[in-house]
């Protein structure tokens, strides 16, 4: 308690500026703790989505029962949304009168690719912001260190009294700066580096999918014009 209370009095003993840099600071902090809370809820969804659906379709028998489950849900994340864009592609061509398998497939693995961008867009979406701040927050706290110090010596040769009790208030003051830049700035990188590499692995999860879609509507093609052809 007497550490806390000892930190805030430097803070409010500090100068404008230093102040004014610690408060900057302070709002870097809350807005990343603000995206890493939000961004680790979207992200541990959308993988406990995605491992529950890819359940679901490898142990499905009936493409059309899994589509229709999925059809009415109200958000879908990652190979949900990937399978839900397919099929409706794929009827698409079907309402069409298209069933050139090689123009199907390129039609289908089209939206497959722009599905999937689409959800790394999303996922990726203020994660610029957080790498912003772990990677300026320490030089702005370095900034109101240098400042601090600097005013501390100024106000050391106004005074003209060289002792270790007049400089260390003023340089400890200064510090503050540098360890509040530094909280801030290890959350964020850390957070930033988790997320990146969650977002890499749905990504690898999502285009894997892709590549079992396109297999599946190439055997079906293939089905339907092998049966279309015994007609003949």
């Amino acid at each position: 308690m007497q550490q806390e209370f000892s930190i805030l009095q430097l803070i409010m003993n500090a100068s404008i500026v230093v102040q004014a840099i610690i408060g900057l600071l302070l709002l870097f902090s809350v807005a990343s703790w603000a995206i890493i809370f939000a961004k680790w809820l979207s992200l541990s969804l959308a993988k406990s989505q995605t491992n529950s659906f890819l359940r679901q379709f490898h142990s499905s028998t009936s493409i059309s029962n899994l589509y229709t489950a999925v059809s009415s849900r109200d958000s879908k994340h990652c190979v949900e949304a990937l399978f839900f864009d397919g099929i409706n592609e794929y009827n698409k061509l079907n309402k069409q009168g298209i069933t050139q398998k090689d123009v199907v497939l390129e039609n289908i693995d089209r939206s497959l690719s722009a599905s999937i961008e689409s959800q790394i867009d999303k996922f990726e979406h203020s994660l610029s912001t957080l790498a912003t701040f772990g990677s300026v927050s320490p030089y702005i706290g370095l900034l109101g260190t240098v400042w601090g110090i600097m005013h501390a010596f100024i106000g050391l040769g106004a005074s003209g009294q060289a002792t270790l009790s007049t400089v260390a208030p003023g340089i400890a003051e200064a510090l503050v700066a540098t360890a509040i830049g530094l909280f801030v700035a290890i959350p964020a990188y850390i957070a930033y580096n988790k997320f990146t590499s969650d977002i890499s692995s749905l990504n690898n999860k999502m285009n894997k999918f892709g590549d079992e879609f396109l297999n599946l509507i190439n055997r079906r093609l293939m089905v339907t014009t092998t049966a279309n052809q015994d007609n003949m």
